[in-house]
């Protein structure tokens, strides 16, 4: 295809070049008082855009924004809207327009918004729902969050093994076909999950042909209480498009699909994210500084107490050293770089956890290398440094001095960033707390111990 006929795909440059331009059309008319011009633009976007499009104005002008919008429409922007947005723009809703909202969306969309609403606000949604819809959606609340019970739609296609092709195919034209078809899945005759089945076998199969006789019958399945960020591994290994779900019994209860995991993964990292940066989560959805200072205060004072400990060193050390001051020159560097290395390695460490590439039988092996890398990397950075050091105090103690503590400082820290996630892990602990301030301060402190403990000891002996 020549430059001229040549299409350019979807990218997310193209993705915000579009939402940009709607938000300035939408801004314009909002200004301008358009109404009329206003409901006729937003109604012809995709809930996606939209979502983006109103997240930026106020409570009053999103609820204005949101008024506008068709009930199907509504429905699709409400299932992506975050959580703050979601609340401020429900506050401007009547219970039984929300009601009729909430129902023109998938169970799963449903119950994420009902989720998000205060307990009294969600029932009430729920009794003006018919009741069919309502209950679907109950069943999935009654489920933890972060769970496949949790994540699961309800709404799924299931035949009975021992149908025929052609019973099967008349049953599928009447039901109730659920927004996406992935597979179909096989009950036995007590109701519990025994295979899937394509769409394409089903049609190529002979009319009359038993359900049984063509059902794959080695099932990737899933329990309702699995964690997510397991069911994501799931998806992973497996290259899945959508797996069942199952209760206690064995009967079959929900489907993942593949957009449901794509938002686990997302919300997964995120999570992880900010608790590396010893915060939570929970941050995006506060609304005043002083929820946010509430948030990040206690670990920010864990770590303040902490680097306290660098200058308790110092006081311990410094009768020791005080012929020795230019030492003091050379604290910043390995504190730095002990810092440093331990950071890699607990990030390594706590990525490959999450990500399940580190199995209980492999942590010895992966504790030995981050140590041999650690061995290494501060022979290189030690050799560096001593003869910076040796060259700038014009003495070679003071650079072995300095060259031994960024080796010492080095390899500390690489042993404890792949310890400390391997060990909270072991605890029932996030690993990912083991990164950021609480790993950097520990690290600052011991490196600094290990500096002045080797000064100590080799100025005691060579004076």
């Amino acid at each position: 295809m020549d430059d001229a006929t040549a299409i350019e795909g979807w990218s997310s440059a193209m993705i915000e070049e579009r939402r940009a331009v709607l938000r300035e059309t939408v801004a314009e008319l909002v200004d301008s008082g358009e109404r009329h011009a206003l409901s006729l633009i937003l109604n012809n976007q995709h809930p996606a855009d939209l979502a983006e499009v109103i997240r930026p104005y106020d409570d009053i002008q999103q609820r204005g924004l949101f008024a506008l919008l068709a009930e199907s429409l509504a429905a699709g922007v409400l299932a992506e809207l975050d959580t703050t947005t979601l609340v401020d723009v429900v506050e401007g809703i009547d219970d039984q327009q929300l009601s009729d909202i909430v129902g023109e969306m998938e169970p799963d969309d449903a119950a994420d918004v009902l989720g998000e609403l205060p307990e009294l606000q969600s029932e009430k949604v729920l009794e003006l729902m018919e009741v069919e819809e309502a209950e679907e959606v109950r069943q999935l609340l009654a489920h933890e969050e972060d769970t496949g019970g949790g994540i699961m739609t309800s709404r799924l296609l299931a035949v009975g093994e021992q149908m025929r092709v052609d019973e099967a195919i008349d049953y599928l034209r009447t039901a109730a076909v659920p927004e996406r078809i992935f597979n179909l899945y096989v009950e036995d005759a007590e109701g519990l999950l025994c295979g899937t089945l394509s769409l394409q076998s089903l049609l190529l199969a002979q009319a009359d042909s038993q359900i049984a006789s063509i059902a794959e019958r080695d099932v990737i399945f899933i329990r309702a209480d699995t964690d997510q960020e397991e069911i994501a591994h799931v998806f992973r290994d497996y290259d899945l498009l959508a797996v069942p779900v199952v209760d206690e019994r064995g009967a079959l209860i929900g489907e993942i699909t593949i957009d449901d995991i794509v938002a686990v993964i997302e919300e997964e990292a995120t999570e992880d994210m900010y608790v590396m940066a010893a915060t939570s989560s929970e941050e995006r959805e506060e609304r005043s500084v002083f929820g946010i200072v509430r948030r990040r205060v206690p670990w920010l004072l864990v770590c303040m107490v902490g680097t306290m400990l660098a200058g308790g060193v110092i006081h311990v050390f410094q009768q020791q050293l005080a012929g020795v001051a230019i030492l003091l020159l050379f604290t910043p560097a390995i504190m730095a770089m002990g810092g440093n290395a331990g950071i890699q390695t607990s990030t390594v460490t706590i990525r490959n956890l999450a990500m399940g590439e580190l199995p209980s039988g492999s942590v010895r092996t992966a504790v030995w290398r981050e140590l041999r890398v650690a061995l290494v990397m501060g022979l290189l950075l030690g050799s560096v440094v001593l003869c910076i050091s040796t060259i700038w105090a014009g003495r070679w103690t003071v650079g072995l001095c300095v060259g031994l503590a960024m080796w010492s400082a080095v390899m500390l820290s690489a042993f404890l960033g792949a310890l400390i996630p391997l060990g909270f892990r072991r605890l029932g602990v996030d690993p990912a707390v083991a990164s950021g301030p609480l790993i950097t301060t520990l690290n600052d402190g011991m490196s600094l111990g290990m500096y002045f403990l080797i000064a100590s000891a080799m100025f005691a002996y060579w004076g």
